[in-house]
C-alpha cells in the first residue's frame, strides 16, 4: 500500500511539473500561428497586387483588435466589385500594440499598409503582443520589395 502511495505521489509530482509547461507551449504555438496568419495575409495582398495589377491594402484596427484585406481598383477605377473585404479577428489574448508607418507611429485607431502592382509597398511595421505570456512579434514590410520579416521577442 505504501508503494502504491509513493508511485501515485511521484505521478502527481510529474504531472504538476509537465502540465504548466505543456500549457505554455500550446499558448506559444497559438501565438506563432497568429503571426503566420498575419504574414500570409500580407503576402497574399502583395501577390494579388502584382498578379491583378491593382493596389491592395491590409488595414489594421488597433482599437477593435482586427485586420482586414481590401482590394483597390487601378487609379480612377471606382467599380465597387473591385473592392472586396475580408476581416480577421485576433484571439482575445493577443492585441496589436502599434503600427509603425514611415513617418508616424499609431497606437490607437486605424492604419493601412498598401501594396502596389510593381510589388513595392507603403512600408511599415506591425507590433503585436500576447497579454498572457508577455511575448510579442514585429512584422516589418519592406518599402521596395513588399516582402515581410518577422521578429519574435519577449518583454
Amino acid at each position: 500500500m505504501v508503494e502504491l502511495l509513493v508511485v501515485l505521489f511521484l505521478i502527481g509530482l510529474m504531472l504538476s511539473i509537465a502540465v504548466p509547461s505543456f500549457i505554455h507551449t500550446v499558448e506559444t504555438l497559438k501565438f506563432k500561428a497568429t503571426a503566420r496568419k498575419i504574414v500570409s495575409t500580407l503576402r497574399y495582398a502583395r501577390n494579388t497586387a502584382v498578379f491583378k495589377q491593382m493596389s491592395q491594402a491590409v488595414g489594421f484596427d488597433i482599437d477593435n483588435n482586427l485586420y482586414h484585406l481590401e482590394g483597390h481598383g487601378i487609379e480612377g477605377d471606382e467599380d465597387p466589385l473591385s473592392r472586396s473585404i475580408k476581416t480577421f479577428k485576433l484571439p482575445s489574448d493577443v492585441s496589436i500594440k502599434s503600427l509603425e508607418m514611415v513617418k508616424e507611429r499609431i497606437e490607437s485607431g486605424k492604419g493601412n499598409i498598401l501594396f502596389y502592382p510593381d510589388g513595392s509597398s507603403s512600408s511599415g511595421a506591425i507590433v503585436v503582443r500576447n497579454k498572457r505570456t508577455d511575448e510579442g512579434f514585429r512584422i516589418e514590410v519592406d518599402i521596395f520589395t513588399g516582402l515581410t520579416q518577422v521578429t519574435f521577442y519577449r518583454e
